[in-house]
């Protein structure tokens, strides 16, 4: 617990050091991301190449270097409150926070544990469980994990950086394998230190000019801009509900990515030590993010070789300085591709039916951003280049990627392209208000002309809000609505007492159907899961699912790779478990050892 509150006290001394903040929303929610990336940093190190270690010692000492650092630039830091105004500005941050709050509450409340059954709604039995088992095997691995516990302990094409980190934070805790109680809090707080940080990135892109008298965007009131910066985020929160509103890999990387790419945008305008500051920081960031997800961790790479490749091409920046930046940027790449082994290839262009209409659902309101970022590559240059060529990422993926899971998250390049230009957005938007109050309300018109004129702009919004009303509408399809899968205390007797009895090398035969429960609550391995995307669909699988159906040959063939056979109260009766010694028996579970 001391060893988290080191890294606690050095992170609000970095938020300090790397912005000026104006709100402290944002000061508190970077203290935050700084927190959750120096606690993976230490985590990876402590597994990839200190195994054997303490591993208490280990974030100690971590925790110690991290705070020793920050404290040593001292003289850098700033209090969120220097400026006035700053209770105003923190005002629409806390009305976004609230709103996504509530948006979340009906989500937590309808999954996790309730009462004393744990349900899983829609997505919950998919990427949740795929999030929760990697923690719960992260707790009996001593390194990174790299054994799968959907595919009977084979190669895990998957990185598992953030599930090893939260597996160690519980540890220092002392909650261990219990931190399943605790999915609800983890979303409300993952909220609170991640939907600040959008405006972050407005403070760093756009910051509030300092002269009170100095009209900002030529609006006369910062109430306006306030609002518009608060409507474009929950714009941008809205068309990917998902992302923010339940517990799952990418939504506790989110917050990290949004501080990269602030940081990122500051260092290619800073100078000096703020340079030197923001570019390592960012760095850091990236290379973490590159760790611990495919896609968010390609897009924090892909923000560290965009500012390599305008350095490089700026002539005002010193010959040695360009050199630097030319072998950076060859190190990003030389990082990309040594992260992406195994995972992915691209091969022939091809054409996805399936994932099509995402692309177009994404590509809707990327659209704007594009043509915002065109029009702003001399003003904004870093940012408008990024959104460009992140966006262009997600449409080679879509027509170059040869595996199907990842043509069908394409999709999600075009919405971190999104946000990288979500800012870019602002002055066109007031632009165009300003545009609609001179056409329609300032110019002396035929009423027919002002009424289609105003029907004109209902319908453009409308256009443009469908794709939140098709995200929101589908999360809450999916998590609140969708037939649930109920976990009674019986069952989970069963699998506590299989956690306790079966080790990590053990292989678990129970049915390849949902609800995958197994590596849910123990983070021991299962030998097939029928139709799951981290699953091998081999052979093995086939055998699996026949032998669930009654077949007796399957069932003698998948009997020899696994340690113990659970069975429920659907599935007892077509097994032969005659020759089995029943090990454990609740009223919905039976558990067999088969060796």
């Amino acid at each position: 617990m001391f060893e988290l509150i080191i890294f606690a006290a050095a992170a609000l001394f970095g938020s300090g050091v790397l912005f000026a903040h104006t709100r402290i929303l944002t000061y508190i929610a970077l203290a935050g991301a700084l927190f959750q990336a120096q606690i993976m940093a230490a985590s990876f190190i402590a597994r990839a190449y200190l195994p054997t270690q303490d591993r208490d010692s280990v974030f100690l000492v971590a925790g110690i270097i991290f705070l020793t650092i920050w404290a040593s630039l001292y003289k850098q830091w700033t209090s969120p409150y220097k400026t006035p105004g700053s209770g105003m500005r923190d005002a629409f941050v806390g009305i976004v926070l609230l709103l996504v709050l509530a948006g979340a509450y009906p989500i937590v409340k309808s999954n996790g544990f309730i009462g004393e059954e744990f349900v899983l709604h829609g997505f919950y039995n998919g990427d949740v469980v795929t999030f929760a088992s990697l923690i719960q095997k992260s707790f009996d691995t001593t390194g990174l994990v790299t054994q799968n516990p959907f595919s009977g302990n084979g190669s895990l094409e998957y990185p598992t950086v953030l599930h090893g980190t939260f597996a160690d934070f519980f540890t220092l805790l002392g909650i261990g394998k219990d931190w399943l109680y605790y999915l609800g809090i983890m979303t409300y707080a993952g909220i609170f230190f991640t939907i600040p940080l959008f405006f972050l990135l407005w403070d760093t892109i756009w910051p509030q000019p300092a002269n009170p008298a100095e009209r900002w965007f030529g609006v006369p009131s910062r109430v306006y801009i306030y609002a518009l910066q608060a409507l474009l985020t929950l714009f941008a929160i809205g068309i990917s509900f998902d992302s923010f509103t339940y517990p799952q890999s990418h939504f506790f990387l989110m917050g990290l990515e949004l501080a990269a790419i602030a940081l990122f945008a500051r260092s290619a305008v800073a100078i000096g030590t703020t340079q030197i500051l923001s570019i390592t920081t960012a760095g850091i960031l990236a290379a973490i993010l590159l760790l611990s997800n495919s896609v968010t961790g390609t897009v924090a790479a892909a923000l560290a070789g965009i500012l390599c490749f305008i350095r490089v091409f700026d002539k005002k920046r010193s010959v040695r300085e360009r050199a630097i930046f030319l072998a950076l940027g060859f190190c990003v790449l030389i990082a990309i591709k040594a992260a992406a082994v195994g995972r992915t290839e691209l091969n022939n262009p091809h054409f996805s039916v399936s994932s099509a209409g995402e692309m177009i659902r994404a590509g809707l309101p990327v659209f704007a951003v594009l043509l915002a970022s065109i029009f702003s590559l001399s003003r904004k240059q870093y940012i408008a280049i990024a959104s460009l060529l992140v966006g262009v990422l997600g449409f080679v993926t879509f027509a170059l990627s040869s595996r199907a899971i990842v043509t069908e998250n394409a999709s999600r390049f075009l919405y971190h392209s999104f946000l990288i230009g979500l800012p870019l957005l602002l002055p066109f938007i007031i632009q165009a208000i300003y545009s609609i109050r001179r056409e329609l309300m300032l110019t002396l018109r035929p009423l027919s002309e002002v009424i289609a004129g105003w029907i004109g702009v209902v319908c453009i919004l409308g256009i443009l809000v469908l794709p939140v009303g098709i995200s929101v509408g589908s999360t809450y399809l999916s998590l609140v609505k969708s037939e649930p899968y109920r976990i009674n205390l019986a069952t989970r007797t069963a699998l506590w007492w299989l956690g306790d009895h079966a080790t990590p090398q053990d292989v678990i035969i129970t049915s390849p159907e949902a609800p995958y429960i197994v590596p849910l609550f123990t983070g021991v391995s299962v030998l097939r899961l029928h139709d799951y995307w981290l699953s091998a669909q081999d052979e093995t699988m086939n055998d699996t699912v026949t032998a669930f159906s009654g077949d007796k040959d399957a069932q003698e063939r998948v009997m020899q790779q696994g340690k113990y056979l659970v069975l429920n109260a659907a599935n007892k009766d077509s097994w032969d478990t005659s020759k089995l010694k029943k090990v454990f028996e609740a009223p919905d579970a039976i558990v067999y050892n088969t060796q």
